[in-house]
C-alpha cells in the first residue's frame, strides 16, 4: 500500500491557491462611484468572473468603503449579493475589513487576496497584512486563469462551499441564541448524517480528507487515488464516505472510513472525520454505528491507532467507545511497530440520541427486484433491511416477462434505513401543495420519501424503528406516493373505488365515506370474489381496452369486521382514523384471489338501505359522483381530457346506485345475481 503519513497542505505549495477573494465594489467590481452615481455598471466579464470563482469553491467577499444598506442594495439588484460572505462595507480601514473576514473564516491570511483599483488602499492591507496577496483592478478578468484561483480539481463539496459557509453562519448564530441544553440544541439541528459505499466520483474529497484531516484522522495516514480504488474493486473492503446535513443546510462530506471485512472479524484501518463537526458527536455516532452493524454480523472489530501531534481525541473516541489493548487470538498484530491495534467485543446499543443515521447493511448486497403498480413497471434497489416494506407492499417479485402492462412508464425507487433519535411518526399534510411539490416530499417525521417526477425517481429513508410495523409506515408512505404520481400525470387519473370480479365480470364500486365500501368489498372477497383492489383505483389513458388498475394488497377494515374473519387472524394490521378503522395487508394465503388490471363490466354507487332494487344512472351522474376524486391536480385541459376517457371507458356499462344492507350476505347476494345478468368478457 503505497501511502504515507499526512503534512500539511501548504507545506507542498510554494504559492497556496486562494480561499477567499475581497472585492472593492467601486471601479473594481463595478464601474463607477456608488455615492456620485447611482447607475454604476457591472460588465458581463466581471459577472462572469464571480460565478466561476464561485463554481471552484472559493469564497468571495467585500471590503468597501461605502453605505452599507446603499451598497448592499445595489448588490442585490445587480443579482450578486448572494455570492459573498461576511461583506464589510462601512469607513474603517481595508486591512481590518480583510483581517476580520479572514478571521471569521479562520483562514490563514496566506489564501486571502484582495482586489482594489486604487493604489493607496492596495498598500495599506500589503503593509498591514503582508501575506495577503493583491490584485489591480485591472486584473479581475484574468483572475479565472491565474494558477492560484484554479484548483486542479473541483469536487461537489467545493463547489456547494459557498452555500456551506452561510449555513454555518446561521447555525453558529442560532446556537448563540439558544437557551437551553447542547443535547437540546443537536436535537434541534435535526442532523442527519448519512453513511454510503464511495462512487468513483467521491475519490477526490475521500483523498483529500484522509490527507487534510489531522485532529480527526486515527492513523494520519494518506491513500491515494490509486489506493482508494483498489480498495473499492477489493469486495473484502469497504469503503465508506459520511456527509452530514441538518437544517441549515449541508456539511458536505465530513468523514471517511476504511473497513476490511472478514469472517470472524473486521478490521477498521482509517476513521477520518473533519474537525468542524467535531461538537455534533459525529464521530462518537459512527463508531457506535459500525459497533451495533459489526454485533449483527456477529464478528469482532479491530481499529488501528498511530498517534500523532495532533490526533490524541481520535485515541480518546476509540477508548470512550469501548476499544482497548485486550488481548484477542483472532485479531493479530499491528503491521508496523508505531501502530496500536485495538479491539472491541460488539455489542447492541444505540446509535444516536441526537441525529439520524442512514447507512448501508454492511456485508450484505443491497438487493434489486421489478414490481407492477398502478401500471407502472416500478424498479426497487433496496438495502436488505427494508426487503419486508417492498414484499408487503409490492408483493412478490416479477420477471420481465411476467408483467401485465406495456410499461413504457417507469418508477425507480431506493430505500435506505435509518438508525437514529425515536421519534412518533406522524401523518404529513395530504394538500394539493405537497401533491405538486417539486420534489414530492412525504415525511412522517420518522421515515421520509424524496420523489422526483420529472425522472419518475424517488429515495426513501426509512426509519429502522418503523420497519417492525412496515406494513403501516411504509405501505401508508408509498400508497401516498402512488396517489400523487397518479393525479400528477396528465395521461393518469383516480377513482376513489374498489373492485371486485365474479364469474367473469368486475364490478367497481365506489361510495360515501362511512357507507361501508371498505366492508363490503372485503365481504366480496371473503365469498368468494377475486379483489381488483380496496381503495384507488387507477386509470392510465394510453393503455387501450378500458382497463383500470387496482392496488389489492391492503384493505381498510374496522376491528370487528377483522375479528370476524379467520382469514385475517395472522394479517399485519394497525390502526388508524384514531382506532375506527385498522389498515390489513393482504395475507400471503390470499395472493392467488387478487387481481392486478380488470376490464370494468358496470360502475356500482353503495348507498346505505333496506336492499332495494338497483337504480340506474346517467353517465352525467356518475361523473358528478367521481369528479372529486379525478379532477385532482389537473388542469382544465387535462380535465377535459379525463371525461371524455372516463365517458367513453363508462359507455354501454350498467351505472348503478345499490343499497347495502345490515346484511351483508343478502347484500352480496343481490349484487352477484345482477352481475352474472350481464354478458361475460
Amino acid at each position: 500500500m503505497s501511502h504515507t503519513a499526512a503534512e500539511p497542505a501548504s507545506s507542498t505549495a510554494a504559492a497556496p491557491l486562494v480561499k477567499c477573494l475581497v472585492w472593492d465594489l467601486d471601479n473594481t467590481l463595478w464601474r463607477g462611484t456608488l455615492l456620485e452615481d447611482e447607475e454604476v455598471e457591472l460588465t458581463d466579464e466581471i459577472r462572469r468572473t464571480v460565478v466561476e470563482l464561485d463554481a471552484r469553491g472559493i469564497l468571495q467577499s467585500v471590503a468597501s468603503r461605502n453605505d452599507h444598506d446603499h451598497a448592499w442594495a445595489r448588490l442585490e439588484k445587480l443579482g450578486l449579493a448572494e455570492y459573498f460572505v461576511l461583506p464589510q462595507i462601512g469607513w474603517g480601514r481595508k486591512s481590518d475589513s480583510v483581517r476580520a473576514i479572514a478571521g471569521q473564516l479562520q483562514f490563514a491570511e496566506s489564501v486571502v487576496a484582495f482586489i482594489d483599483d486604487q493604489p493607496a488602499e492596495r498598500a495599506e492591507v500589503t503593509h498591514e497584512l503582508p501575506a495577503v496577496r493583491t490584485y489591480e483592478a485591472e486584473r479581475a478578468r484574468e483572475l479565472t486563469a491565474l494558477p492560484e484561483f484554479s484548483p486542479a480539481q473541483v469536487t461537489q463539496d467545493a463547489a456547494n462551499r459557498r452555500a456551506m459557509y452561510q449555513a454555518g453562519f446561521k447555525r453558529e448564530q442560532a446556537q448563540q441564541e439558544h437557551s437551553g441544553s447542547s443535547e437540546e440544541f443537536l436535537r434541534s439541528l435535526d442532523l442527519r448524517l448519512v453513511i454510503g459505499h464511495a462512487r468513483d466520483e467521491d475519490l477526490a474529497r475521500v483523498e483529500e480528507l484522509t490527507l487534510r484531516t489531522s485532529q480527526m484522522n486515527a492513523t494520519g495516514v494518506h491513500y491515494s487515488d490509486a489506493d482508494l480504488r483498489a480498495l473499492l474493486a477489493d469486495p473484502d473492503h469497504d469503503v465508506l464516505v459520511m456527509s452530514l446535513n441538518d437544517r441549515f443546510g449541508s456539511h458536505g462530506a465530513i468523514g471517511v472510513m476504511l473497513l476490511e471485512r472478514g469472517s470472524t472479524r473486521w478490521h477498521l484501518k482509517l476513521l477520518a472525520t473533519s474537525c468542524r463537526v467535531v461538537s455534533f458527536g459525529t464521530g462518537a455516532t459512527l463508531l457506535r454505528w459500525l459497533t451495533g452493524q459489526a454485533h449483527r454480523a456477529g464478528v469482532h472489530l479491530t481499529a488501528d491507532f498511530r498517534a500523532t501531534e495532533r490526533n490524541r481525541i481520535m485515541e480518546v473516541a476509540y477508548r470512550f467507545a469501548g476499544f482497548g489493548q485486550q488481548p484477542c487470538a483472532g485479531c493479530g498484530p499491528a503491521t508496523d511497530s508505531d501502530v496500536q491495534r485495538l479491539h472491541l467485543v460488539p455489542a447492541a446499543q444505540d446509535v444516536s440520541a441526537t441525529m439520524r443515521v442512514t447507512a448501508p447493511t454492511l456485508g450484505a448486497a443491497r438487493l434489486h427486484s421489478v414490481h407492477e403498480c398502478y401500471g407502472y413497471r416500478v424498479e426497487c434497489s433496496y438495502d436488505i433491511a427494508a426487503r419486508g416494506v417492498v414484499r408487503d407492499f409490492f408483493g412478490p417479485a416479477l420477471e420481465r416477462d411476467d408483467l401485465s402492462g406495456a410499461h413504457t412508464r417507469v418508477v425507480r425507487l431506493g430505500f435506505s434505513v435509518q438508525d437514529g433519535p425515536l421519534v412518533e411518526p406522524a401523518n404529513p399534510p395530504h394538500n394539493l401543495e405537497v401533491m405538486t411539490g417539486d420534489p414530492i416530499v412525504i415525511d412522517t417525521a420518522s421515515s421520509r420519501c424524496v420523489f422526483d417526477p420529472g425522472t419518475m425517481s424517488g429515495e426513501l429513508t426509512l426509519a429502522r424503528a418503523d420497519l417492525g410495523s412496515s406494513a403501516v409506515w411504509g405501505r401508508w408512505i408509498l400508497e401516498r406516493l402512488f396517489l400523487y404520481v397518479i393525479c400528477r400525470s396528465p395521461r393518469s387519473y383516480p377513482l376513489h373505488a374498489g373492485a371486485v370480479e365474479a364469474d367473469g365480470r368486475v364490478a367497481v364500486l365506489t361510495a360515501a365515506a362511512g357507507v361501508g365500501k371498505s366492508t363490503f368489498t372485503y365481504w366480496a372477497l371473503h365469498r368468494g370474489a377475486r379483489l381488483v383492489g380496496e381503495d384507488i383505483l387507477a386509470r392510465n389513458m394510453d393503455e387501450p381496452g378500458g382497463v383500470l388498475w387496482g392496488y389489492p394488497r391492503a384493505l381498510y377494515l374496522t376491528p370487528e369486521m377483522i375479528a370476524r374473519s379467520t382469514a385475517l387472524q395472522d394479517a399485519t394490521a394497525a390502526a388508524i382514523e384514531g382506532g375506527a378503522k385498522c389498515r390489513v395487508t393482504v395475507p400471503e394465503a390470499l395472493e392467488d384471489r387478487l387481481v392486478s388490471r380488470a376490464r370494468p363490466s358496470c360502475l356500482v354507487f353503495l348507498v346505505r338501505g333496506e336492499g332495494g332494487a338497483p337504480r340506474e344512472l346517467s353517465i352525467t351522474e356518475a361523473l358528478d359522483r367521481c369528479r372529486e376524486d379525478y379532477a385532482t391536480a389537473k388542469s382544465a385541459e387535462e380535465l377535459a381530457a379525463v371525461e371524455e376517457d372516463l365517458r367513453a371507458l363508462l359507455a354501454g356499462l350498467p351505472l348503478w346506485e345499490f343499497e347495502v344492507s345490515e346484511d351483508l350476505d343478502e347484500s352480496y347476494d343481490r349484487l352477484h345475481a345482477a352481475l352474472t345478468a350481464l354478458p361475460a368478457e
